[in-house]
């Protein structure tokens, strides 16, 4: 899960996508333009193309002048640079100068948005590498419009049937909402709450400082915890609330038996996870576009390892886990599960609530 920290350098005049603007401008002014009324490639198209176009042969230009001291993807201050320079000569002065010239602010935004998308691409090994930790302050927002309460209500789903638990382990808390209501079932708990991100972690402690919680019971620790080494049979509970989707196969079954050398006998682990329903129905159909478009989204936006959901069931039987209860939401495609740890290795009888 590390990514190297080295940038590669920028290509100038071989950039793939300087390259591809250039080839797509010409194909467009020699083919597509002349056999074609459509206004967009006349016009916005082409305006498009414009700062991946330019910009690069401009940086290494000011390279070759000595004015450039880096070889770094363009920066944000160069491109905004380049598009107010660009934006006041093609629309402020060349109508000037030129009776064909027409300023529009059409054009303006058309460069706006070319910038925009070319800054995402040049700089997207840095913004994966940042990306959890940009997505932190939103993350409560993009969940409130993606999936209303349907995952806090995973998470909470057993909540209330906990028995007293001395010491908790909250592996990936994310942003804290969880946290806040296990303080306010358990308050003589012992809370350890563990995150590889550390702006999830701020989202986290910030959340439960103004609910108005003491914090003295909770520990953040900030550890990949595919890394750490958790104190052996220290937690009577642990909580995995939508994070062991995060990874592969591989490395789930060593997270999850890295974990589970934390747990006492007797532990309840609570599992809060996305799942596809059984083949045959639109409800499994629903599932996998849903779930396909979460992981190449979060796979681009925070490069997540895992490309596909992988069920933790297998894994948490392996380490002497039990299934004690299992509930289901949205369809089936989410699900609440109680295991707990056990030296007997036979499955016992499973309630689970359907959806």
């Amino acid at each position: 899960m590390r990514i190297s920290s080295r940038a590669k350098s920028f290509r100038y005049l071989l950039d793939p996508l300087c390259l591809l603007a250039c080839l797509a401008y010409v194909l467009n002014r020699a083919i597509l333009e002349p056999a074609s009324t459509s206004a967009f490639l006349h016009g916005t198209f082409n305006d498009l193309l414009l700062i991946p176009a330019a910009l690069p042969p401009v940086l290494w230009l000011q390279r070759r002048l000595g004015w450039r001291v880096h070889h770094r993807p363009p920066t944000p201050g160069e491109i905004l640079t380049h598009w107010l320079v660009w934006s006041i000569v093609c629309e402020g002065i060349g109508p000037l100068f030129l009776p064909r010239a027409v300023g529009d602010w059409r054009d303006i935004a058309a460069y706006a948005v070319g910038a925009l998308l070319a800054g995402l691409w040049w700089n997207r090994a840095r913004l994966c590498r940042t990306g959890c930790d940009l997505l932190a302050p939103h993350y409560h927002g993009m969940e409130a419009v993606l999936a209303g309460e349907k995952l806090q209500r995973g998470r909470i789903a057993h909540l209330d049937k906990l028995p007293p638990c001395e010491n908790a382990l909250l592996a990936g808390e994310g942003h804290g909402r969880f946290l806040v209501e296990l303080r306010k079932s358990q308050p003589a708990t012992r809370i350890t709450c563990v995150d590889s991100r550390a702006g999830m972690l701020d989202v986290a402690r910030t959340r439960l400082r103004r609910s108005g919680l003491p914090a003295d019971r909770v520990t953040f620790l900030h550890h990949d915890l595919l890394d750490w080494n958790p104190p052996a049979a220290a937690f009577d509970l642990i909580i995995t609330n939508f994070f062991l989707d995060c990874f592969t196969a591989e490395q789930l079954g060593e997270l999850i038996a890295r974990l589970a050398r934390a747990a006492r006998p007797g532990a309840v682990w609570l599992v809060a996870d996305f799942q596809i329903p059984p083949p045959g129905s639109l409800r499994h159909i629903r599932a996998r576009i849903i779930h396909w478009l979460m992981y190449r989204f979060f796979r681009l936006a925070t490069r997540r390892p895992a490309a596909a959901l992988t069920p933790p069931d297998p894994f948490l039987e392996r380490n002497g886990f039990i299934l004690r209860h299992r509930c289901e939401f949205d369809c089936g495609r989410l699900s609440a599960e109680v295991w707990e740890k056990t030296l007997l290795q036979t499955s016992v009888p499973t309630s689970v609530i359907p959806p």
